[in-house]
């Protein structure tokens, strides 16, 4: 790669941290104002605006980011087309906008019609040019699957929330809303962002970890098993809603999780490097916060076949769980694996072997990353704990250290992004 093209990819990756990370402050604050409507359904304005800014804003964004720097780096191959991906962020993100505010409101007319439309079209963009960079690879392997599949997941995920908005003004879809709902849900966690997290993270983790032991089998095993639960939970749900088959098919998606873990704990126990660094145990705490929301997912089929109000407050915990548990502690400690790494590529690569340069574990803010760890694991034991028994006062405290962990998290960003290289030999690096 040209020293042009590669200052190009990295203003590119850069601009997804920093608009991700806007995002999730923005949604920290938004999770203050809402926090008395959090005990309420989860069918709610703000909380729809909030999910959307979670979802779309924070974890996508970010995703879109590491996937433009470190796909070519798991092909080995180069991203197929540098103004596709801006002009697909400059569409996703102004569709974001639009689309979070009309929520807010909630107000489903054309603001949030037009929205939806350049949400929509910014992940075809997406979506196309992460085909077209796998397709430059002759030899396919799971980690491409993973990340492919993951894609057309998110294309589908978006084409039914298109629907679904126009559905508000122009009732059309044969079925009640909220059962499109469920449906949607599942199609942008489960199929976007657990395989493709399934996917990268059985990539770099024992990169990181300097495993010697990878085992393949489990990644096939748990892309089939989450791919066929999917279009199973698809189908039955479209058909027949929650049932009792659910319990089966939540089981099918339970065991795929599991081999995903098991290939983990594989790569974990036959690491090289032995000392756990502070985003690798961010990653660990998201693992354990996801198993926790695989928990309580059986009680809100079970409340749900008694209807039994009491559904509801599970969902809110189980999506609370995922959303800003699972994906949110995993981007908080895999942001300083990655954005360090690509804010190393530019300022010292080409310097390697050279002289005494850092590594890029050394262009954050350790100590922050540090308080950043404490502050974010008493959110989840203080907010979860005030969820589950529905108390004001500790569900605002958690938010308290939410909007904390933003605001750590934040800094740390800016320290990478505005990192000044160093002189090595009377040189400026």
């Amino acid at each position: 790669m040209t020293n042009q093209s590669q200052s190009s990819l990295y203003q590119l990756v850069v601009t997804h941290y920093l608009l991700a990370a806007c995002s999730f402050l923005a949604m920290a604050v938004m999770l203050w104002i809402a926090s008395e409507d959090l005990n309420g359904h989860y069918f709610h304005p703000k909380l729809l605006a909030i999910t959307h800014t979670a979802a779309l804003g924070w974890a996508t964004l970010i995703i879109f980011g590491a996937c433009y720097q470190l796909l070519p780096v798991i092909l080995e191959t180069t991203l197929y087309s540098i103004k596709l991906s801006w002009l697909s962020l400059g569409l996703f993100f102004i569709g974001l906008i639009f689309l979070v505010f009309s929520f807010w409101i909630f107000e489903p007319g054309i603001i949030m019609q037009i929205a939806s439309v350049f949400l929509l079209v910014g992940i075809v963009f997406f979506v196309l040019n992460m085909v077209l960079t796998a397709k430059q690879v002759k030899n396919q392997n799971i980690y491409q699957e993973f990340m492919v599949t993951a894609s057309i997941w998110l294309l589908a995920t978006a084409i039914l929330g298109l629907l679904m908005v126009f559905n508000f003004r122009y009732p059309f879809l044969p079925k009640d809303h909220l059962q499109f709902l469920k449906m949607h849900a599942h199609m942008g966690i489960g199929g976007w962002f657990l395989l493709l997290i399934m996917g990268a993270s059985a990539k770099l983790i024992p990169m990181f970890l300097v495993s010697t032991k990878q085992p393949v089998k489990y990644l096939n095993v748990a892309y089939y098993l989450i791919n066929i639960s999917l279009l199973l939970f698809l189908i039955d749900t479209y058909y027949a809603g929650i049932n009792f088959k659910t319990y089966f098919i939540a089981l099918i998606a339970a065991c795929g999780i599991t081999a995903w873990l098991a290939y983990v704990l594989e790569c974990v126990f036959s690491r090289m490097r032995k000392t756990v660094d502070l985003p690798i145990w961010h990653t660990l705490l998201s693992f354990i916060l996801l198993v926790v929301a695989l928990i309580v997912l059986p009680f809100i089929i079970y409340h749900q076949l008694k209807e039994n109000p009491l559904a509801i407050r599970n969902s809110n915990l189980y999506g609370t769980l995922l959303l800003m548990g699972w994906i949110t502690a995993l981007i908080l400690g895999q942001t300083f694996k990655t954005l360090p790494y690509i804010a190393w590529v530019k300022h010292y690569e080409h310097l390697t072997g050279k002289g005494n340069i850092p590594l890029p574990a050394n262009l954050y803010n350790n100590g922050l990353l540090k308080v950043q760890l404490v502050v974010f694991s008493l959110f989840c034991l203080i907010f979860y704990v005030g969820l589950m028994v529905k108390s004001t006062l500790l569900v605002k405290i958690g938010l308290i250290c939410f909007l904390s962990t933003a605001l750590l998290y934040v800094a740390n960003v800016l320290v990478v992004v505005f990192h000044k290289p160093k002189r090595i030999s009377h040189e400026t690096v």
